[in-house]
């Protein structure tokens, strides 16, 4: 077998891969005498088939397979031994004129998409900003809040308030208030107040009692409100196929009321122990957000270099060979108008994607199973601490274990950890412009700058 690659130019190439009979010949051979071995043909004994009607029939179809996986393999040895970095998958070009029958010889040609070469590198003046962001007295109490109510208890309040939770059932109605036939309706149903939009609407539930009925619209939730996970449907019947109008009948309000600020609480968010008064409490709270902050901050800085260097490294990508990857790569083939209106997001995700291995292979950034495996047990210890549970080593160790075994969830947490690393470097590589700011204002500095 003959295995060798012609450049067409810097991004595009050809590989090509020539069999001699030699190649392929023992398998195939070794395969029919499997096959007259099994075979149960009418008129002769199990394994005393003549040879030379098992190669009539199973001959060609043997070749086809060996030379097949012979294929796959060869090529995709050369490009581990070669280390060719490749975009997207090598395409097969199609032929249409193997004569199976009555040839000895097979060659076959797969288009390959190269990537560019490329450099990353930063002006010797070139600074970005970093932010130390501080959590404000505001910021912990409505943290501290939202743990007390994490663990509080459930009430029924003798007057509704808007953060309190309305349960009851929604029926479809229409604009004359006629129950629609086979329209969406569920029991048990509930939202907060504040989800509703609309003042008039939100005064009304407000001062609904058990068992009353109210008229509430789609229309009257807020936006980005799930009102179809709600009411057990999914968008598309919501918004095309339903009047978007129902009947809300009002069965239940609770409230949850915070738990106190004491030992009991502590032990639930932090562990049994952990934290031994009020004011140590407070410590851990603020220390925690602004560690949280920590990680919004350096995601800032991440995105201020990513977008530097997308604008200013140029990367060429063969995009004749993309466009025609895309149309096979899916599990829906794409045509080519769908792969010209997708062909820009994915040319930037790959453009980013080049750049970040190009930082990685440069500077030697790795991760190995170990390191993931550390990687994997703390985000589950964060996971842990949120609801206040406290698992042992062996625990975290096994769970982390167990999560690594999923190759795609694996491969998630591999990207997270490669994407810390990254930050890691930039943060220690390249001069920063280091600002102490408030949350607050921190806040208002991302969104002006997403605008």
């Amino acid at each position: 077998m003959n295995v060798t690659m012609s450049t067409t130019d810097e991004l595009n190439a050809v590989l090509t891969v020539q069999f001699e009979e030699i190649d392929y010949k023992d398998n195939v051979e070794k395969t029919l005498a499997d096959y007259r071995k099994n075979a149960n043909l009418p008129g002769f004994r199990k394994g005393k088939v003549p040879a030379g009607l098992i190669r009539k029939q199973y001959g060609k179809g043997a070749l086809i397979d060996e030379v097949n996986k012979q294929l796959q393999s060869s090529v995709s040895e050369y490009i581990t031994k070669e280390k060719l970095e490749l975009l997207g998958n090598p395409l097969p070009v199609e032929k249409t004129d193997i004569d199976w029958d009555n040839s000895s010889t097979f060659s076959f040609d797969f288009e390959l998409g190269l990537a560019p070469k490329i450099e990353v590198t930063f002006p010797a003046r070139k600074k970005f900003d970093s932010y130390s962001v501080k959590a404000s007295a505001e910021a912990m109490e409505e943290q501290i809040l939202n743990m007390a109510k994490r663990y509080g208890k459930m009430s029924t309040p003798d007057k509704a308030q808007d953060n309190d939770m309305f349960s009851g059932s929604f029926v479809e109605i229409d604009k004359d208030g006629e129950i629609v036939s086979n329209g969406i309706s569920k029991e048990g149903a509930y939202f907060i107040g504040t989800a509703l939009e609309k003042k008039t609407i939100k005064n009304k539930v407000l001062k609904a009692k058990i068992g009353d009925d109210l008229t509430i619209s789609a229309s009257d939730f807020a936006e980005g409100f799930n009102l179809a996970e709600v009411l057990g449907t999914n968008e598309h019947q919501l918004n095309d196929h339903s009047t978007g109008i129902f009947n809300f009948t009002l069965t239940h309000i609770s409230r949850v009321e915070p738990a106190e600020l004491n030992q009991e609480l502590f032990d639930k968010v932090f562990g049994e122990g952990t934290i031994k008064s009020e004011e140590e409490f407070r410590a851990r709270v603020a220390s925690d957000l602004e560690n949280m902050y920590v990680r919004d901050a350096d995601q800032h800085m991440m995105n201020q270099v990513s977008e530097y260097l997308m604008e200013n490294i140029d990367v060429t990508l063969p995009e004749a060979f993309l466009k025609k990857w895309m149309q096979t790569s899916g599990e829906k083939p794409l045509t080519a108008e769908e792969v010209e209106v997708q062909f820009p997001d994915m040319a930037k995700g790959l453009k980013w994607q080049l750049i970040e291995n190009r930082v990685i292979q440069d500077n030697n950034l790795k991760a190995e199973y170990a390191e993931l495996l550390d990687y994997t047990k703390q985000l589950l210890r964060d996971q842990y601490v949120q609801y206040g549970m406290a698992p042992d080593e062996e625990q975290v160790t096994k769970s982390a274990t167990d999560v690594l075994q999923n190759q795609e969830e694996a491969q998630r947490i591999n990207d997270r950890l490669y994407d810390e690393k990254l930050k890691g470097y930039f943060k220690t590589s390249l001069k920063l412009n280091e600002k102490e700011i408030a949350y607050d204002d921190f806040v208002k500095l991302v969104s002006k700058q997403k605008a």
